[in-house]
């Protein structure tokens, strides 16, 4: 009986060192300060759409803390160009430089990839700063690099339109607005961004053309922001309203859209 008590613990032993085990593989990575830092970040993207630039930076300030707690380089870099881009925004280009040099440098020594993140953030900087030509070099680059990317391909070259000031065809628009609507239906839409910027860029493009499809765009894009109660965007498409009512003479419907516009003044 001692004998096989004995065996007993000698195999118990030898499958202890061996690191046998009948139990199921535990999951040890500890992901608390990754959701801590995405979640402050998602809050940073919240603000910087509701034009909350201050909020949105110390937003994105704490998602950099959070991701640099758990050591992940990605999301460091990416919170710093969240931050440059709020600085364009704000028209304040020493730090958007200073920030993108600053995820450059990561790169170059810690083996991340940000090159077109970067490349994104120096062509809105080159458009705001009004560098219309290298605006529109860098965001062809990045249409190129997402061709095979249904989402970020429809942005980019939404984007290039925008900055190149190119003249637009409805009926692609069209096609894209509903490539978008189904990615959003089947919960396969990755950045709500995108449906946010087309379906205003969408609008905007129409009112500008005088194009009798405006205001079903404008109806669609107010939906939009509603359901995401962005209370500055669904201002922008009431002045967009005023502004297409007033370009076809129909000063009452004008009237009553700059009425809808004058009172978002009292929304706190």
């Amino acid at each position: 009986m001692i004998k096989g008590f004995g065996y007993i613990v000698i195999m118990f032993m030898c499958c202890f060192n061996l690191g046998c085990s009948s139990a199921p593989e535990k999951n040890y990575s500890v992901t608390r300060y990754k959701s801590l830092a995405m979640t402050w970040m998602a809050r940073g993207d919240r603000k910087r759409q509701e034009q909350r630039l201050d909020q949105a930076l110390l937003n994105y300030q704490t998602a950099y803390k959070y991701a640099s707690l758990r050591n992940d380089i990605t999301l460091m870099g990416l919170s710093l160009l969240k931050q440059a881009s709020v600085y364009v925004d704000k028209n304040q280009y020493a730090q958007v430089d200073d920030y993108i040099l600053q995820v450059e440098t990561m790169q170059q020594y810690e083996g991340i990839n940000l090159s077109y993140s970067i490349q994104a953030i120096q062509a809105k900087q080159a458009f705001t700063k009004g560098n219309k030509e290298k605006a529109v070099a860098l965001v062809s680059g990045l249409v190129t690099a997402y061709e095979t990317d249904p989402e970020k391909s429809v942005y980019y070259r939404w984007l290039l339109k925008k900055y190149a000031k190119e003249v637009v065809d409805f009926s692609a628009l069209d096609k894209d607005l509903q490539l978008l609507a189904a990615l959003k239906s089947a919960a396969k839409l990755e950045n709500i961004e995108v449906m946010s910027f087309v379906m205003y860029q969408n609008a905007q493009w129409r009112v500008e053309r005088r194009d009798k499809s405006a205001v079903a765009a404008l109806k669609s894009a107010i939906t939009h922001f509603s359901q995401l109660e962005l209370t500055n965007r669904i201002k922008d498409c009431y002045v967009l309203m005023a502004q297409y009512y007033t370009s076809i003479g129909d000063t009452k419907s004008a009237s009553y859209f700059q009425r809808r516009v004058a009172s978002f003044s009292l929304v706190p």
